[in-house]
């Protein structure tokens, strides 16, 4: 529990925000334990992984989380950051703890998400409308 002398750190108890994920009932829990995670991570920390954003992360420039206010928020997130971890690996550069971590957070959050509430299929268009194409004889 969270009280004014010690706050979690999401780095060294992750314990915690997985334990807040996996108690989830519905997506509004899951967009609020990452809003939790999101709101205990030290200023020095988004300092670390503001070094190499490029904008993706969800942290302003006073370094304030940018919560997800809706699951496609979350998960348009977690693309950016894993998107970016897969982007150094590719260049050979090793990502940094904070964000491995949030990566890993992100996409437990986004797994969790999915089993809630699965992702919407893309639609078809409907071929109700369509006119089949008239044949030629010959």
């Amino acid at each position: 529990m969270d009280t004014a002398k010690h706050v979690l750190d999401p780095m060294e108890d992750t314990g915690h925000y997985v334990c807040l994920l996996a108690g989830a009932r519905g997506a509004s829990d899951v967009i609020a334990a990452v809003r939790d995670y999101l709101a205990a991570w030290p200023r020095v920390r988004v300092a670390n992984v503001q070094r190499v954003d490029g904008g993706w992360a969800p942290f302003d420039a006073s370094q304030q989380p940018i919560a997800p206010d809706r699951p496609s928020d979350l998960r348009k997130t977690c693309d950016a950051v894993r998107a970016q971890c897969a982007s150094l690996e590719a260049a050979g550069v090793a990502p940094a703890p904070e964000l491995r971590a949030l990566d890993r957070f992100l996409c437990l959050a986004c797994a969790r998400l999915a089993e809630i509430e699965p992702e919407p299929a893309p639609r078809r268009p409907s071929l109700a409308g369509q006119q089949p194409a008239p044949r030629v004889h010959r």
